[in-house]
């Protein structure tokens, strides 16, 4: 077993909830299983779901220009607080603690894409991630036993960000664009669908029920495009082309995931469009109290460790955080109408992230 698993074994069977549990008898029964409950949350995805590292190689992997600041939450943040739980550590820094057996683990990575990347620092793909998940559920089974860690992974909730890196990537770079056909732009959006069902499979085998997948946001509409001159904008301001790529990503994956649905009858599979709402809050700032839908509130440095140089004075009124990511009280109001349709908006689909996180699923 690798040291890292191996801390993490030895940890789990020292410490749950807080007790010593006694290991000199190798005999001795599994240790009993929390209370069944939706109070557990699997976090995987890239910059939009961590800003903090999740890596060993911190220092030498700041390269992404979408890095949000640590002192916003970001939307997975938001639903973990929403779940009475708080700000997900990440997946690294629970070596050698606890809280590896208890309720939140967030996988994703400011570097994290669906697809493998070329350079020689790979960051943490979606495969390498759901392989992350299927470690911890190992841990759990030797903790907990095989039904009651099939109980707390079944009644946890799964939390799916990925894409917004990817096309980031993809974006920025047009020499692998026009060089490799696999990574054209109209070829995209099926490629990363694909990866992202395959992965959503994968979690439904390793006992996974309750699972949420985030689209991408209306990227064509960030500051770093709209700063470009040589930008053809749309009636909104935004980059027609570069949000037409996200919505025809967006619709792929939620068709793929309505049919999934059908093909995992026993699984809560729910889509939610990220993009509906931040694109409904550019096109009606005044009604949620925004003043600033094009700059962002924080200066960047591209080459900068720190996300941040100088940030504004009101940043509640702005949409944008830096060139790429949205401010905290953006997040906030998507959080609000993807846990409920209390507020008469929601845009989860089918069902709002509340109702995968109640009593009403049957294991």
């Amino acid at each position: 077993m690798a040291p890292f698993l191996l801390g993490l074994f030895f940890s789990l069977l020292l410490f749950s909830s807080g007790e010593a549990i006694a290991t000199t008898s190798p005999t001795a029964a599994p240790t009993a299983a929390p209370p069944l409950s939706a109070s557990r949350l699997f976090v995987l995805g890239d910059s939009t779901a961590n800003c903090r590292d999740n890596s060993r190689y911190a220092t030498l992997l700041w390269l992404n220009f979408s890095l949000p600041s640590c002192s916003n939450r970001l939307f997975s943040d938001l639903i973990a607080e929403k779940m009475g739980l708080v700000r997900p550590p990440p997946y690294y820094t629970l070596q050698g603690s606890s809280s590896v057996g208890t309720s939140m683990w967030n996988f994703g990575t400011p570097q994290g894409t669906i697809l493998s990347s070329t350079n020689s620092f790979s960051p943490s793909t979606l495969s390498r991630q759901v392989r992350q998940v299927a470690e911890v559920i190992q841990i759990l089974q030797l903790g907990y036993g095989a039904i009651s860690s099939r109980q707390m992974v079944s009644s946890a909730l799964f939390l799916l960000s990925f894409g917004t890196d990817d096309y980031l990537r993809i974006l920025r770079r047009q020499s692998e664009i026009s060089s490799n056909p696999k990574y054209q732009r109209h070829k995209l959006g099926p490629l990363l669908v694909s990866h992202m069902v395959r992965a959503v499979k994968d979690l439904y085998n390793a006992d996974a029920r309750r699972i949420a997948v985030v689209g991408v946001g209306p990227i064509g509409c960030a500051p770093s495009y709209l700063q470009d001159r040589s930008s053809k904008f749309d009636s909104q301001h935004c980059v027609g082309e570069v949000n037409d790529l996200i919505a025809g990503y967006n619709a792929k994956l939620e068709t793929r995931l309505e049919r999934l649905r059908s093909e995992l009858p026993d699984a809560e599979i729910v889509f939610c469009d990220v993009y509906k709402g931040i694109l409904d809050i550019i096109s009606n700032p005044k009604i949620y109290g925004f003043e600033n839908v094009r700059d962002p509130c924080c200066s960047v440095g591209p080459l900068s460790s720190a996300p941040c140089k100088t940030a504004c004075v009101e940043p509640h009124r702005h949409v944008w955080w830096d060139s790429y990511s949205n401010t905290e009280v953006v997040n906030s109001l998507l959080a609000d109408w993807s846990w409920s349709n209390s507020s008469g908006t929601t845009i989860c689909r089918p069902k709002p992230l509340q109702y995968l996180t109640g009593n009403e699923l049957k294991l």
